[in-house]
Parts: C-alpha cells; structure tokens; sequence
C-alpha cells in the first residue's frame, strides 16, 4: 500500500492559516527512481513540496487507471503531475500549476520511413502540422495514450481522427509508455515529451507541433469533496511558497530545454500570479 510519512512541520500551520488533512498520493511512482544520469527534477519538485506538507501522508504506488478511480471515492486523495482539463474539473479538484513541462511533440525513430515526408512538411520555424499530416493520403499510424491530454487543440484533433490513432486498451503505467510499441513498429509516430525521449537507449527523433502549446502546466488533482477542498488549499500555500525560492525555481527550469528555461519560467510565474 505504500508507506506513511508523518511530518513534523506543526510549526508551518500558523504560517499556513489553515488545519492539517492528511492525504493519500496516488500513481505510480516508478519514473521517480533515480537513473544513471541522476534522480530526475520532478522527484526532486515533489520532494520539496512534500517537505513542507503539514500532516501525515501516504504514498500508494498504484497504475494511473486505479488512481484515477482511487481518487473519485477515496476523499483524501490526489494524483501529482496531471494536467488540468475542463473534463477532468467535473471529477476533480485542482491545485494550482506546481511544475510545467515544454511542449508535447511528435516522435520517431530515428530513420524512420516517414522522415523524408516529415521533412517535406516541416513549416519556417521547423514545425510539423497533425493536421496536414493526417490529411495525407496515406497518412501513418499515431500511437497515444488511452485517458492523457496532450492539450485543447490536439485533444481536439485526435478526436477527430480516432482511426489514424493506435491506443491500448489500458492507460501506461509510466509516462513514456507507448515507446515500445513504436520500437516494435506497431505504430509509425508517438506523442510525448522531449524529455522522455531523450530518455530512450533507442535513437530517436523529436519533431516540433504547430498545434502543441508552447508549455504545459502540471497540477495535483484531488479528491472532490470536502477533505480534498483542505488538502488543495494547503498544497497551494506550499505551491506559493516554494515558488519564490530560487532552489524551486532551479528545479522547476531542469525539466525545460535550456533554451527555453527563462521564458518557460517566466510564463509559470505569471500564471501562479493571476491565480
């Protein structure tokens, strides 16, 4: 079931203005273990947060599918890294953005059959439309994952195209998920995030979207019910908090391409302040 973690950090309520509620973590947390480069920046994000939560917590190492179900019933419980949807608000509650990550794109593999006509398609600023791709005559086979969002607009687009999409019949139990079954050839591109796929032992290439957007917020999403409404307001006080510090903002800036890293910082420290 996982393990409890009691935090001695009574002292932070005052700070807070608010009353402890223990929580349940939900998800799976095996991206989280540390690899030969390192433990990853949002093992480190989650860290920091969990630091300054001020009541005992438990972390249930579960598949996403169960943590989703896990979440709607249990009344404590939230899921970190998931990105907020106007679907997901009717379930749901959600913190305040705590982390984000550069955009979503299209991969291959490297050499793949379909880099010559990827290339054709590329716009001035290197870009690959779904769009046009799907308006192709014979357009290849996308792989995604079964409950995730990639976005408004592509969300919008897949499901429009649901024939030219392969998903598997459960949700992945880890982001990156869908990488073997592009590996074994079962679908032509995916949809991830650079980062992951900087991740593969397998050469790959990472292609731009014109329809991905430039950022993507990531939020905790929380038990729908009077416990959960407690455990948001204390995780955004903490949110807040890490925010002004340079160590988090350190953090927050590892998950970004470096060229991106000001601007994507900048763009969740405007977000937290209109929020």
């Amino acid at each position: 079931m996982g393990w409890l973690r009691y935090g001695c950090l009574l002292c932070l309520l005052p700070w807070l203005g608010l009353r402890a509620e223990p929580m349940q973590l939900v998800d799976t947390f095996a991206s989280l273990k540390p690899r030969a480069d390192g433990p990853p920046a949002e093992a480190g994000i989650l860290q920091q947060l969990l630091e300054l939560y001020p009541s005992p917590y438990q972390q249930v190492e579960i598949s996403r599918n169960r943590a989703r179900e896990w979440t709607k019933t249990a009344g404590n419980a939230c899921i970190p890294w998931l990105r907020k949807t106007a679907d997901r608000e009717t379930t749901y509650l959600f913190t305040l953005p705590y982390m984000l990550e550069s955009a979503i794109a299209l991969v291959t593999l490297q050499g793949s059959r379909w880099q010559s006509q990827l290339e054709q398609l590329q716009d001035p600023q290197g870009r690959i439309s779904l769009q046009l791709l799907f308006n192709q005559h014979r357009p290849p086979l996308l792989g995604v994952e079964l409950n995730r969002s990639y976005g408004n607009t592509l969300d919008a687009l897949l499901q429009r195209h649901q024939s030219l999409l392969y998903t598997r019949s459960t949700a992945g139990e880890y982001v990156g998920s869908m990488l073997p079954m592009l590996q074994k050839g079962f679908v032509d591109l995916m949809l991830e995030y650079p980062k992951i796929a900087a991740r593969s032992t397998t050469p790959l290439r990472v292609w731009p979207l014109a329809e991905a957007e430039s950022f993507n917020l990531v939020h905790f999403a929380c038990s729908r019910s009077p416990q959960g409404q407690k455990i948001v307001a204390l995780l955004n006080s903490i949110i807040r908090q890490r925010a002004t510090e340079p160590a988090y903002q350190q953090l927050i800036q590892q998950q970004l391409a470096p060229t991106e890293r000001s601007a994507g910082l900048q763009y969740w420290l405007q977000t937290l302040a209109t929020r």
